[in-house]
């Protein structure tokens, strides 16, 4: 019985472990921004204009869109992970970037007034780097985790990457770091126009995260006790974007180069609970916030919007060139515009495939992709 009541006692623990948040992207940069001193200097060029950014309360562009493409990878079963699990992803992003989230609107009353809506939606590529039909999705055998060979993950992203200037390349493995855990969750750089170059730009991800529908996701769905894992991915993309942790640099100054978001003692002290060690000066912490380590994400603020749009808008790694127009027609992103017309009327349907793949024939009431002769693609649902 005494054997019995340990084991049981255990089990918490463990589970607990294995959904935390284990986000390495604040050690990787810290380590390539070092040994590259001109990247630095871009970075910190970066920096600098995020922080004028914020303090000027600089107008920059909004409602952008965009293109991702995941890049699936395992030794034997890669296509356990759906796309419907990764459509799934897509529209978490596309909620937490647009404050549609549900606990948006229950957020602490400390915070409302700075929580923010990004207006940036992700859109799965409909077309690939060789102008061809694709659903944004692509499998790979292979069981490189997301570091080898030198820490940079150069062997599994290599196996296939598209333009680091076209698309947010997200690779999917089953082991994140090198190190035998299986329940890291993922890591990823800041801009960097030296790594976009070099094919390196993009997000190293844990499948057993992504999104909530069928597939290969520990997370069933949102009411599960871990569905805040499934939000990682969002806390990821934000760093792509040039957000750090709330809780970068601790107490001291500039914390996480962001104004609005207080000093945090220790990621994961509060845990929605404001229980733990406080800053000087500070008397509450964003623990909602999506770039903390903590179980209730739920918004990111006025200044990390600031942060975010000013990486966007600059050239840096490329950022710009992702969501113009000419990219967007060009990956199959863009809506179709009286531009296109001509192109429109010749183009003959080559098939109409599901969300899983799978042909079909037109049905009402579900998304399904409709794919032309001249490489593009449409996403349609019609609704009775």
């Amino acid at each position: 019985m005494m054997r019995l009541m340990i084991l049981l006692l255990s089990i918490p623990f463990i589970m607990q472990g294995q959904t935390s948040i284990k986000c390495t992207t604040s050690e990787i940069n810290k380590k390539y921004f070092a040994e590259h001193p001109e990247a630095k200097k871009e970075r910190e060029w970066l920096n600098k204009k995020s922080r004028l950014a914020e303090l000027n309360k600089t107008s920059v562009a909004t409602s952008i869109t965009i293109p991702i493409v995941f890049h699936i990878n395992d030794a034997t079963n890669p296509q356990k992970v759906t796309l419907a699990q990764v459509q799934s992803a897509v529209d978490i992003l596309n909620e937490d970037f647009n404050g549609l989230n549900p606990e948006f609107n229950s957020l602490r009353p400390e915070f409302q007034s700075i929580a923010s809506n990004v207006e940036i939606n992700f859109c799965l590529a409909s077309i690939d780097l060789d102008g061809n039909a694709t659903t944004g999705v692509t499998y790979h055998y292979n069981n490189y985790n997301g570091r080898e060979p030198n820490g940079n993950g150069g062997a599994v992203k290599s196996v296939s990457v598209w333009p680091c200037d076209k698309y947010l390349n997200v690779w999917i493995v089953n082991e994140v770091e090198d190190d035998g855990d299986l329940y890291r969750s993922g890591w990823t750089f800041y801009p960097s126009t030296s790594l976009a170059d070099q094919g390196l730009d993009g997000i190293i991800y844990n499948h057993r995260y992504l999104g909530y529908d069928e597939g290969s996701s520990d997370v069933s769905g949102p009411s599960s006790w871990q569905a805040e894992m499934a939000r990682v991915l969002t806390h990821e993309v934000g760093h792509y974007l040039n957000l750090m942790h709330t809780f970068e640099n601790y107490c001291t100054a500039p914390g996480d180069e962001v104004t609005d978001t207080p000093p945090v003692y220790y990621h994961g002290t509060n845990n929605c609970q404001q229980l733990g060690s406080l800053c000087t000066g500070v008397t509450i912490v964003n623990d909602e916030n999506y770039m903390d380590y903590t179980p209730c994400p739920s918004m990111f603020t006025d200044g990390q919007k600031t942060r975010v749009l000013t990486a966007l808008n600059s050239s840096v790694g490329y950022r710009n060139n992702l969501w113009s127009t000419a990219n967007l027609i060009a990956v199959g992103c863009q809506s179709v515009t009286a531009v296109q017309s001509e192109m429109i009327k010749d183009r003959t349907l080559l098939k109409i495939i599901d969300i899983l793949g799978r042909e079909t024939k037109p049905a009402t009431n579900t998304p399904l992709f409709y794919m032309y002769n001249d490489g593009t693609v449409e996403k349609r649902i019609v609704i009775e």
